[in-house]
């Protein structure tokens, strides 16, 4: 038992401590043209020996698998790699972007949303996905001087929950775990109430006996957090489509803040949760249509979702039986 930890304990000093910053330095000290041609090694790489192949072509044959042929399936599927070592090049670049940099790489559309939003005084709320870079949109926002609050789910192991809580840190990012929810909810309203921007993502699947909210997503039940419309009619915060993609031909990015989204309110507290999650996760679901590769495919979105879809079905059958 004894050898094993060791083992494990020298496993995470190799990994986090050794190679990790030797590979942090190395990409800081290549040039955008090479950090980018590595980042397509990566990708090769990673496509050869099938790297998150099941995860990847599951969601997409959950997502596009009656109306996409395989063979646009795999061209989707290539891109996705392609972007998501892009990313990562990006992200262990982003530390030491300059301001030049920086405005040279991004273009901001609907900025007078989010300047309207927060002279309201109560606070933006995103609507937002795993779509793109938006470690990358984060640190533009904040080199503008946008305050900004990212609500996080803390990963299990503790030594890569220090890794991204040091991330966001050096970015400047105001950390907010998810969990426990009440000091969550509590930190989140304090945040808003200073008039400041909470960063969230509505298309995380979440925990179906936590009191997860089923809607649908690509026509396939996906389980969300209750947690953003009860939080904005607490907070009065407006709600803000904010995403970010990849420009074509790979130059730079288009940050996207879209007008803002009301929320339908019914009198019913279920019912408008259900309402308004599923307004949030159909823009989502409309900018993942419009930016395929640029999504987050190897995320297990729709975790629970055959189990609910059992469901649906025996409830479907029981009811034509009593019929």
């Amino acid at each position: 038992m004894r050898r094993r930890l060791i083992k494990r304990e020298w496993k995470y000093w190799i990994v986090y401590r050794v190679l990790l910053r030797f590979t942090i330095w190395l990409i800081n000290a290549m040039s955008w043209r090479m950090a980018y041609s590595f980042a397509r090694g990566m990708a090769r790489f990673a496509w050869l020996i099938r790297l998150y192949h099941k995860t990847v072509f599951k969601n997409l044959n959950l997502a596009f698998g009656k109306k996409k042929s395989q063979e646009e399936l795999k061209r989707i599927a290539k891109g996705v790699y392609h972007n998501l070592t892009r990313y990562g090049v990006e992200v262990l670049r982003c530390y030491r972007l300059s301001q030049e940099t920086i405005d040279g790489m991004f273009i901001i559309e609907g900025k007078e949303n989010l300047d309207r939003a927060l002279a309201k005084g109560k606070g933006v709320m995103t609507i937002s996905g795993h779509l793109g870079n938006f470690m990358l949109m984060g640190t533009k926002l904040v080199k503008e001087g946008y305050p900004l609050g990212v609500l996080y789910r803390e990963v299990r192991d503790k030594k890569v929950a220090r890794l991204i809580k040091d991330m966001q840190r050096r970015l400047k990012f105001h950390s907010i775990p998810a969990l426990p929810a009440h000091r969550a909810v509590r930190k989140s309203l304090r945040w808003l109430r200073e008039n400041k921007i909470l960063y969230l993502q509505q298309d995380r699947n979440f925990f179906e006996d936590k009191g997860a909210v089923w809607v649908d997503f690509f026509g396939q039940p996906a389980a969300s957090a209750p947690g953003t419309v009860t939080l904005a009619k607490r907070s009065g915060a407006t709600l803000l489509p904010m995403f970010i993609v990849r420009k074509k031909g790979n130059q730079g990015y288009t940050i996207v803040i879209d007008p803002p989204v009301e929320l339908e309110l019914t009198g019913n507290k279920e019912k408008d949760i259900l309402i308004n999650t599923q307004k949030f996760t159909d823009i989502i679901e409309d900018y993942v249509r419009k930016y395929p590769t640029q999504y987050f495919w190897i995320y297990r979105r729709w975790r629970g979702a055959l189990r609910k879809l059992e469901e649906i079905r025996a409830e479907k059958i029981e009811k034509k039986d009593q019929a």
